[in-house]
C-alpha cells in the first residue's frame, strides 16, 4: 500500500511541478508516527521528523511528528533543545532532509543526554501563577545545558486548557535562542524567557 501511495504521489509531482513531498503525521504517546504524503509549498526545501517530550510531575507526554519544514524553523534542524526544572522538563530534537519522502519510516533523532555536566542552576516550578517561584533548589544540568533559564507564562499541554507556570532551571543555549518557537506539541503564549550563564561546580 505504501509503495502504491508513493507511486501515485510521484506521478502527481510530475504533473504539478517540482515541489517537495514529505510525510505528515502527529502522534501523542508514541516514538514514531506514519501518515499522509503531503506536497509542500514551493518555498519549502526540507522535510523534517522529530520527537518532543514534556513532563510535569509524573505526567509525561511524548510526541512524534513529521511534516514539511517551515523555512523559518530551519535553525532547529539537528539541534537538541531542553529545559530541566524541578518536577518539570521539556526536550525536543528533529532531523531534516531535502528529498522527496525522506522523512518516512522511523523517527531517528539522538536520545536526550541526561549525563550531569558539572553545571548547576537555581530551580523551581510553580503551576499556580506566572509570578516568580519563591521556593528554589539547585538543579543539576545535563548534556549541553550550560545556561540557566527562567520561564513565566501560559503553557498549553496537549489535551489541556492553558495554565500559568513559572519554571527555573537548566537550559540549552539553543533553547534560549530559537527553541521555544520550535515546540510542536506543547505551546506557550504571553510568556517571558530570560537566560544567564550556569554556575560551574
Amino acid at each position: 500500500m505504501r509503495a502504491l501511495l508513493a507511486a501515485v504521489t510521484m506521478l502527481q509531482a510530475l504533473i504539478t511541478g517540482d515541489c517537495l513531498f514529505c510525510e505528515q503525521c502527529f502522534a501523542l504517546h508514541n516514538s514514531s508516527c506514519s501518515g499522509i504524503m503531503k506536497q509542500c509549498p514551493p518555498d519549502v526545501t526540507h522535510c523534517m521528523a522529530g520527537l518532543e517530550e514534556e513532563t510535569v510531575g509524573s505526567d509525561v507526554i511524548l510526541t512524534a511528528f513529521k511534516d514539511c519544514l517551515d523555512p523559518s524553523q530551519k535553525a532547529a534542524c539537528g539541534r537538541e533543545f531542553s529545559f530541566n526544572a524541578p518536577a518539570a522538563s521539556v526536550w525536543t530534537s528533529r532531523a531534516c532532509c531535502d528529498s522527496d519522502f525522506c522523512n518516512s519510516g522511523d523517527v531517528k533523532v539522538p536520545p536526550p543526554d541526561n549525563t550531569p555536566n558539572g553545571y548547576i542552576c537555581e530551580g523551581c516550578t510553580s503551576d499556580q501563577s506566572a509570578e516568580p517561584c519563591t521556593e528554589t533548589e539547585d538543579v543539576q544540568c545535563t548534556g549541553k545545558q550550560n545556561t540557566c533559564g527562567t520561564f513565566r507564562g501560559t503553557v498549553l499541554r496537549p489535551g489541556e486548557a492553558g495554565r500559568e507556570y513559572t519554571f527555573k532551571g537548566c537550559v540549552t543555549q539553543d533553547f534560549c535562542k530559537v527553541g521555544i518557537f520550535n515546540l510542536v506539541s506543547t505551546q506557550s503564549n504571553n510568556y517571558g524567557l530570560k537566560c544567564s550563564p550556569a554556575l560551574e561546580v
